[in-house]
């Protein structure tokens, strides 16, 4: 089952009972490509300065999970309501790939406030905590999913260079949320003996991937 999401005239996406918010964590950790380099928190994770012609590349790499295979067109189709599809049309597709940052940003967001509502001190987890880590897990997906979505559209050539680090530059993308994510995510597990995949991505891991990907649940 999926949420529908609508795009209203001035380009945010937003569903009747979740209104996502245009905002990053403020923490001085920003993850902005700049000029030149990548900066900020895709610098600390990486280590590494990128030239301004390997900017675009850089970036879609990194926001590919080697888990998943998801399309431009399986990502838009996962959050676009049917009704809201003029609208989305309308949008530029720098401006269609903030949308999805924005999405993506907050489904992490509700996975770290899902696992931050579960207590570590238990001795074992109650029905409604293991419901609430395999909460952060699907929201965990989700996040995942449409920044694959994302480096998708610029392997297509749906996103150029210019507008792919354009989006990122004006959303002030930062992976201090995705860490923070994983990070709650090991100790909830670790705390309970419970079980789930690491990262799959390059934003915060060279790890290889374990499983398949599971599927996208927007709902």
């Amino acid at each position: 089952m999926t949420d529908a999401y609508d795009l209203d005239t001035t380009g945010g996406a937003h569903r009747a009972d979740d209104q996502v918010q245009d905002d990053t964590p403020d923490d001085g950790h920003s993850g902005r490509v700049t000029d030149g380099d990548a900066a900020g928190g895709l610098e600390e994770s990486l280590g590494v300065t990128i030239p301004d012609e390997h900017v675009g590349a850089f970036v879609a790499q990194a926001f590919e999970d080697a888990e998943r295979d998801t399309t431009w067109g399986e990502a838009v189709d996962a959050v676009v309501a049917d009704e809201a599809r003029d609208a989305w049309a309308s949008l530029s597709p720098r401006e269609q790939v903030v949308e999805l940052l924005k999405l993506a940003d907050r489904f992490d967001e509700r996975a770290v406030d899902e696992l931050d509502s579960i207590p570590l001190d238990r001795g074992s987890p109650t029905e409604d905590m293991r419901e609430r880590f395999e909460e952060a897990k699907r929201l965990r997906r989700n996040a995942d999913t449409l920044r694959d979505g994302i480096a998708a559209a610029y392997d297509e050539g749906y996103v150029g260079d210019g507008a792919l680090v354009d989006a990122v530059e004006s959303f002030d993308f930062d992976t201090a949320t995705i860490a923070e994510r994983e990070d709650s995510l090991d100790a909830v597990a670790n705390a309970y003996d419970l079980d789930f995949r690491p990262y799959g991505g390059t934003l915060m891991t060279d790890d290889e991937p374990e499983e398949d990907a599971e599927e996208f649940e927007a709902w």
